[in-house]
């Protein structure tokens, strides 16, 4: 008598689903009308904003620069300390130099720079300073200066590898 039971629970249960399943297929379905079709306009594509830096260094009279070195290689630097370097240019066009825009490629590195004009024949720098907490192993950043010059940006680079500092560091 409890295998008719089971089976007969099996049973109900079996047309249960099947009346879920049922009702489910039979759901109205979804109508789609066809009104009039009309032509979709093209939409020209949006262009991004040219920053005003970008548009000055574009527009400004340019001028030429020779960089006395594009890359650095502090070589070893004790973790949590910062080191700096300073990379020196000079205005070899006949206009003014303008920098208009210094940006390091990440947080640790902070660039300063020469902010006013140089004139024709006059040296400026950018000076990079970056801190090596919490950046063990290997690094290779870059800072990208945009003026007035040929070519409107260059990219400065410098590299080093941070090494963990040590109770036998001297002056720790």
């Amino acid at each position: 008598m409890q295998i008719k039971f089971t089976f007969a629970a099996l049973a109900f249960a079996g047309m249960m689903s099947g009346a879920a399943f049922a009702q489910t297929e039979a759901a109205p379905a979804i109508q789609v009308t066809t009104g009039e079709q009309k032509p979709i306009e093209a939409v020209a594509p949006q262009t991004p904003a040219v920053p005003n830096w970008m548009q000055d260094a574009q527009t400004m009279e340019q001028t030429t620069v020779e960089w006395l070195e594009n890359e650095h290689d502090f070589g070893q630097i004790i973790e949590g300390s910062t080191v700096s370097h300073t990379f020196r240019f000079k205005n070899t066009g006949t206009a003014p130099l303008k920098l208009l825009r210094v940006k390091a490629s990440c947080g640790c590195t902070t660039p300063s720079y020469t902010e006013q004009e140089i004139a024709p024949g006059e040296e400026g720098f950018v000076q990079v300073a970056f801190d090596s907490s919490g950046k063990l192993g290997f690094q290779n950043k870059a800072v990208t200066v945009t003026g007035n010059f040929e070519g409107t940006n260059m990219i400065l680079r410098f590299k080093g590898e941070v090494v963990a500092a040590s109770s036998e560091t001297p002056g720790q």
